[in-house]
This record gives C-alpha cells, sequence and structure tokens, in this order.
C-alpha cells in the first residue's frame, strides 16, 4: 500500500482546502516529514488519515467517549461558520494484489444539520466512482489494513511510552499480540456466547440461582460504570497536564533564552576559568625562565657565529706560530745535515729559499692580531650553543608560546561566557515558574497514576466478577437436571467457549516465538548491541517480555536505561509490524520527544529510514533537528513545514521544513 495523496478541507486547524502530496519520488527516499510545533496540526493529519479510512470505527486519539456525530461537529475549522461549509478529508492511495495493482481516491465529507452532521462518503477504484464498494468499504479497508493493527503503524511518542512503562506494557503487548492474530474476532465470539447463556439462563425465572446471576451481573455493570467515569475523570485530567507541559516547555525555552544553561553551569564555568588562568600563568612563568637563560641569545644567533668564526681564525693564528717556531729549528737542523752530507750547494741554496718562504708565509698568518682570546670552555658552550642548543631553546619556546596563546584564547573565551552568565535577579521569576510548574504537573501526574491505580484493581475487580459470573452459570449448567434442551444448549455453550480458550491459546503459543524472534532483531539492529540481549520471551499467557543475556540469565526491564526500554518498545512495535506480514506506511507522531541524544541517534540512523517502504515523521523543531536533518536527507523524499497562523487560526501546509523556513531570503 502506498499513499499518494492526502487532502483536508476545513477539518481541525486546517483551513478551506489543502493538497499534500505523499508520493515518495523514488523507492530510496521514503520519508515524508512534516515539522510542526506542538499544537500546529500533526497529530490531526493522523486523525484525517484514520477517520477518511474507517469513518466512525476509527481509533482516534481526541475522540474519547463521544459520539461519532458529536465528535464530527468539533472536526470543523473555527473559521468555518456557516450551514452551507462543509469539511472533507480525502486519501489516494495505492494498494497491489495478486499482482495487480488498484487505484482508490476515497472522499468522507460532513455537513451541519440541527439534528447533527450528516455524512457523505464516496469511494473510486481505478478513477470510476463505485457505490457497492462504498456501501461495504470497511470491510474492504480491513482485508488491506486491520483497524485494530493499524496502532502497529499510525503511533506517536506517548503510545511508545505505555508499552515500555512496566505498569501497562503486559495488557498493551497482549493486546497487540491479540489483535494482530485476529483474536479479537474470537474474544468477540466467546462474549457472545457468553451473553447467549445468559439469556437462556435467564428463561427460567424461578431458577434459585437466578437472584445470584443478577446479583453478580449488577456488580458488574456498577463496576463497569465506575471504570467509565474514572476513565473520563483521568482524561479530563489529562487535558489538564498537557498544557502545563506545554507552559513549563515555554518557561524553558524562556530561560534558556535568558542564559540559564549558563546560570545553571556558572560553578563549572568559574572552575573552567580558574584552571584555565593558571595554566596560562604556569604558560607565562616558563617562558619567563626561558628568557631568564639562554634563550635570548638567539637575538644575536648570526653575532655569534662571526665570534665563532673569529675564534676560529685567532686559532689558526696561535697554530701558525707555534709550526713556524717548530719548523725553524727543523730547517735549520735539514740544512745543516744536506751539507754534512755533500749535497750540491745549489739544492740546498733552493731549499733553504723555499723552507724559509713557507716559514715566511706561517709567521705572516701567526701576526694576525688577536681579538676574543676564547678559553677552551668558552669555545666548547659556543659550539653547542651553535650546533643543537639554541634550536632546541627556539623550538621549546615556540611550543610554550603556542600553549599559551591557546590558553589565552580559552580564557578569553571563558571570561566572554562567565561574563555572559546572568544574575540571580534576571532569571529568579523565570527559575520560580518552572519550579511552580514543574510541582503542578508532578501533582497532576501523580493524581493520574493514582486514578490508574485505581483503574487497575475496578479492571481486576470486574475481571473477578466475570470469572464468579461464568462460574455459576457453568456449575448451574452442571447442575441442571431439567430443562433439557436449555442444559443441552447451555452445555455445548460452555464446550465451546472452552474449545475458544485451547484456540486461542494454541493460535498464540503457535505464533508468539516468531514474534519473539522478530522483535529481538528488531530490538538488536536498533542497539547494535546484540551482547546486552540474546534471547527474548513473551509469556503467552501473561504476555510479560522478559530478555536475556549471553549466559542465560534473565535481564529485567527494570534494569534497562530508560532510552533502551523505549526502543525496546519501538522494536516490539516494528517486530509486530513485520509479523503482520503488510507491507503498508508507517507514520510516527513526535517520535523523539522522549528520548536522549544517543538513543535518538539510534533510531535517526537504523530506524527512520528502514522501517517502512514508505514513513511518515511528524517533528517539531526541538526532534529531527539540523544533525539529525543531515543524516535523514538521503532518505527523505518529500518536506513540509505545518504553519500556524495566529491571525485565522489556522495551519497552512507549506513545502519545505524548519531549516528551510528559517534560511535567510
Amino acid at each position: 500500500m502506498i499513499l499518494d495523496e492526502l487532502v483536508v478541507h476545513n477539518f481541525g486547524l486546517y483551513a478551506k482546502r489543502q493538497k499534500i502530496v505523499l508520493t515518495p519520488p523514488d523507492p530510496g527516499r521514503s520519508i515524508i516529514l512534516f515539522g510542526g510545533l506542538n499544537g500546529h496540526g500533526k497529530t490531526t493529519l493522523l486523525d484525517a488519515l484514520q477517520l477518511c479510512l474507517y469513518g466512525p470505527f476509527a481509533k482516534i486519539s481526541n475522540r474519547n467517549n463521544f459520539s461519532y456525530q458529536h465528535y464530527l461537529s468539533s472536526c470543523f475549522h473555527r473559521g468555518s461558520r456557516t450551514k452551507t461549509e462543509e469539511a472533507a478529508v480525502e486519501i489516494a492511495f495505492r494498494h497491489t494484489l495478486d499482482g495487480k495493482e488498484d487505484h482508490y481516491r476515497i472522499h468522507r465529507s460532513w455537513r451541519r444539520k440541527k439534528s447533527g452532521c450528516v455524512e457523505h462518503f464516496e469511494v473510486l477504484k481505478n478513477h470510476s466512482r463505485d457505490d457497492t464498494l462504498a456501501e461495504n468499504w470497511i470491510s474492504h479497508i480491513e482485508d488491506i489494513i486491520p483497524v485494530n493493527i493499524c496502532s502497529l503503524f499510525l503511533f506517536n511518542g506517548e503510545q511508545v511510552e505505555k508499552y515500555f512503562a512496566a505498569k501497562d506494557s503486559s495488557q498493551l503487548i497482549g493486546m497487540a499480540i491479540r489483535n494482530l492474530l485476529g483474536l479479537d474476532i474470537v474474544d468477540q465470539l466467546e462474549q457472545d456466547m457468553l451473553t447467549y447463556s445468559r439469556r437462556k439462563r435467564g428463561e427460567d425465572k424461578d431458577d434459585p440461582k437466578n437472584q445470584e446471576i443478577e446479583e453478580t451481573e449488577a456488580e458488574l455493570e456498577e463496576l463497569r460504570g465506575k471504570i467509565s467515569s474514572l476513565e473520563q475523570e483521568q482524561s479530563e485530567l489529562k487535558k489538564k497536564i498537557d498544557p502545563a507541559r506545554e507552559d513549563l516547555l515555554v518557561a524553558e525555552d524562556k530561560y534558556q533564552r535568558l542564559g540559564g544553561k549558563l546560570y545553571d553551569n556558572r560553578i563549572e564555568i568559574e572552575c573552567e576559568l580558574e584552571e584555565a588562568e593558571h595554566i596560562l600563568e604556569e604558560g607565562k612563568e616558563r617562558l619567563r625562565e626561558l628568557a631568564a637563560g639562554d634563550l635570548p641569545l638567539i637575538l644575536v644567533r648570526d653575532l655569534l657565529r662571526t665570534i665563532q668564526d673569529q675564534d676560529q681564525e685567532e686559532e689558526e693564528s696561535r697554530r701558525s706560530r707555534d709550526v713556524a717556531t717548530v719548523l725553524e729549528n727543523r730547517d735549520g737542523e735539514l740544512v745543516r745535515r744536506m751539507g754534512l752530507h755533500g749535497v750540491d750547494g745549489r739544492i740546498i741554496d733552493t731549499l733553504s729559499a723555499y723552507l724559509e718562504q713557507d716559514r715566511l708565509r706561517l709567521q705572516s698568518l701567526g701576526e694576525r692580531k688577536t681579538v676574543l682570546s676564547l678559553l677552551p670552555e668558552v669555545r666548547g658552550d659556543l659550539h653547542v650553543l651553535l650546533r643543537d642548543r639554541l634550536d632546541e631553546l627556539e623550538r621549546v619556546a615556540a611550543l610554550e608560546l603556542k600553549n599559551c596563546e591557546e590558553a589565552e584564547d580559552r580564557v578569553k573565551r571563558l571570561r566572554l561566557k562567565y561574563s555572559s552568565i546572568p544574575n540571580s535577579d534576571e532569571v529568579s521569576e523565570i527559575i520560580d515558574r518552572r519550579e511552580n510548574l514543574t510541582r503542578k504537573i508532578d501533582s497532576l501526574e501523580k493524581l493520574y497514576a493514582e486514578m490508574g491505580d485505581e483503574l487497575d484493581q475496578l479492571a481486576r475487580k470486574a475481571e473477578q466478577s466475570e470469572q464468579n459470573l461464568l462460574r455459576i452459570i457453568e456449575s448451574d449448567i452442571q447442575s441442571e437436571g431439567s430443562r433439557q434442551d436449555r442444559t443441552r444448549i447451555l452445555h455445548h455453550a460452555g464446550r465451546a467457549r472452552k474449545t475458544l480458550e485451547v484456540f486461542r491459546n494454541a493460535v498464540i503459543a503457535r505464533s508468539v516465538s516468531r514474534i519473539e524472534q522478530l522483535v529481538l532483531e528488531s530490538y538488536q539492529q536498533l542497539l547494535r548491541k546484540t551482547s546486552l540481549a540474546t534471547r527474548l520471551e513473551i509469556d503467552p499467557e501473561t504476555f510479560a517480555l522478559t530478555l536475556y543475556t549471553h549466559d542465560g540469565q534473565a535481564l529485567s526491564t527494570e534494569r534497562l536505561s530508560a532510552g533502551e526500554r523505549q526502543l525496546l518498545a519501538i522494536a516490539l512495535l516494528w517486530g509486530l509490524a513485520k509479523a503482520s506480514g503488510r507491507a503498508l506506511p508507517t507514520a510516527i507522531d513526535t517520535p523523539l520527544g522522549r528520548l536522549d541524544a544517543e538513543h535518538r541517534k539510534f533510531l535517526v540512523e537504523r530506524y527512520f529510514p528502514f522501517v517502512s517502504h514508505q514513513t511518515f515523521l511528524l517533528s517539531t523543531d526541538k526532534e529531527i533537528t539540523r544533525t539529525h536533518l543531515k543524516e535523514l536527507t538521503p532518505f527523505i523524499g518529500r518536506r513540509y513545514l505545518l504553519s500556524y497562523d495566529e491571525e485565522t487560526f489556522s495551519t497552512r501546509v507549506l513545502e519545505g521544513y524548519f531549516e528551510e523556513m528559517e534560511a535567510p531570503q
């Protein structure tokens, strides 16, 4: 199934006719992203989808216990005042069955009348109006996407939260599995047979058990009335909690704009500043120590090289003088010996002239002026300085200077940050408002939870009362000796109910192992922690979910972090959707509001691009942020922004997302 188009007309916050194209441009970009602030119409779009598909059978978020007519009256846009105006929703979609693709367009509209709302419904199949299909539409759409499992494909963050709340999870898992397996029909059949048995049992007015049955039925009706009344009270309380949460979000936003985050972290910022200043001062001290040593000689490196050259010349001159003195004695002895040995006088004269000339050259070198007369240890120090000491000092000094500059930059940033911290007078009022709202929400949520506990107790009492009623009826069936027809009917009805119970348990037992595997695979894909849970079990009787570690130890869901529990709830919905075997679009309203940053990243990378061939994400600006948008962009086919106009009290559907709308024109 692929949704191609959604049209809303004077429906909820959407004034006049607005058309939204939903077809993914190509299979690789399956995500249709809707951005909208809270209260700007995201949930209304999901309600419009379900209302158009299922009409009075739709499980809509805000219908509560209102009648269908009453609910339709509340769906008109507040700007539509006249009776002639109508509200409407329209969906175009495709569905393939046995290799043949059919195109559908369904239109559901309403007009106000004194007696209520008049609904008009029509269906076009393959561009032709089909009145027979319209009359039997609920049966047809049940074959495509049964209403009882649509919550596996159209859900919001609050619904996910219920699945990972330990108090409600088993009951919700059981309901989801029964709906997935179509056991709601079995439950209804069993209830119908019980009603039939009661009716047959009530035919005998003189039966002594009639009074007990009537009293038990009266008790059961009273409990159901209390449950209905308490559910209504809880619903009204929920209407108070949600605005308080919105007020808290507004207060929190104002607090952050005033610098609340800086104010909260003021002690840490002050400590960081002190540490940075200390590091900077230590760096400066090391530079001062370097400057007090040999480092300044870097400035006269060329002069030191000149001194070294001069010293080498002076050393060469000294050696020349010493050599000349030695050669003078040696040359005289050499000439004398040559004379004694009768060497030709001309040779002796020639050699004497050469030796004298050489000595004169050396004497000339030795006569150069001596300026420095460096001591050997000074000469050695100069050689070390010029060979590697000055280079090493220059490298160390450059590194220390760079560290000081970085430390100084950090000090400047922290001082600016510190100077931006608001004083307590600037934020005290908004802090008080946040605290008051938090206390109010805590009080309301505590009362809401207490009502939930009371509802659980009443539900258990009602269930016990039903069981007592069944026990009394079955006991009466067994003891009944007269009126053979009634006895036979009641007896076989009891056996039939037992058979249905056996059938129900067999279906669940046969299917639950496959569901366990699909949920575990989905959870491991989301977390990519195969070591956290290697096995998952769902009790086929209580529907309690248990995880097991690699060593076979049971892992209580209470030991999981809040993020891991919510991912487990999403994996449960994902696994159940896979188990349905239906290729259906998935819509997720406010998908990330209750997740921390790390687990949001898991959903963005590992869930949204793969959950379905067509995925609708309805997000606030605090959920799919710039970072997430960058990750999802390769998978996003279309983007829409729900823009609310305060003057007309209406929402317009614009192309783009928050980032595009905020970009400079």
